[in-house]
């Protein structure tokens, strides 16, 4: 039989090292063999190429001579159910038992296996919300030092007063002394001066004891609001503070 009698080349199939078909190839005819053999590519088959699956690859299973659909995720992104991480997937097959390809919404979820799904943990809620209320309270409490110190505004002399740590320290100090200089010009927020006299200082103090009693007061109203609040960090705590100084 001439060698003319079979054809140069043949298709073949390409496996990858896990026996995953890849491609069709070429063999050639063998030219020292009269029987048309071909010179088989390493890892290559000589085998009908597999029909195609959407979302499953082809194995070539040798002791079977024939092909086996597995599900086909490479270059997916699946989480570790232990902990959430991303994991690339790289091999062909069915999903590990330990991955999912649900991604958690937050850190604080748990996988639950028999729902199979990512879950909060009643005692989890629980803690988050008790840090939820914690973090408000901070923000309320740094709200009133904030407002406190904005400003006190004095009815006799229609004048807004500094009431930062240095100022309070400075009228402690003052009330301290058995009189006040008689020319004592204190500079006001507005930028003008005003002379300070013992009773004008006392009109201050009191003045801005009762703004730190309302304000305190609105503080502890706000935390009781808070603390029933389902969704502690959109509470709004803006409303009911002792008006401030504004240029």
């Amino acid at each position: 039989m001439s060698e003319n009698q079979y054809p140069s080349t043949k298709a073949v199939c390409q496996l990858d090292a896990d026996s995953i078909y890849l491609h069709q190839t070429e063999a050639d005819l063998d030219p020292l063999a009269a029987d048309g053999s071909y010179l088989i590519p390493a890892g290559c088959i000589d085998a009908e190429p597999p029909e195609t699956r959407a979302g499953f690859a082809a194995h070539w299973l040798p002791e079977k001579n024939a092909w086996q659909y597995l599900p086909d995720h490479l270059g997916k992104t699946a989480y570790r159910k232990a902990d959430g991480a991303a994991v690339q997937i790289e091999q062909v097959g069915e999903l590990p038992d330990e991955l999912t390809f649900t991604q958690r919404e937050n850190e604080h979820q748990t996988w639950d296996a028999k729902a199979k799904a990512w879950v909060l943990l009643p005692a989890v809620v629980a803690r988050i919300k008790a840090e939820q209320q914690d973090e408000m309270w901070e923000r309320i409490k740094q709200k009133r030092h904030d407002n406190l110190r904005g400003g006190v505004y004095v009815a006799s002399v229609d004048k807004w007063f500094h009431t930062t740590d240095e100022a309070r320290q400075q009228y402690t100090f003052m009330r301290t002394l058995p009189q006040l200089p008689p020319d004592l010009m204190w500079k006001t927020m507005g930028g003008d001066f005003v002379n300070l006299t013992g009773q004008l200082l006392d009109e201050l103090s009191l003045k801005m004891l009762a703004d730190e009693q309302a304000d305190f007061v609105n503080a502890e109203k706000h935390k009781a609001a808070m603390l029933k609040a389902e969704n502690p960090l959109e509470y709004d705590y803006s409303g009911g503070w002792t008006e401030i100084y504004k240029e």
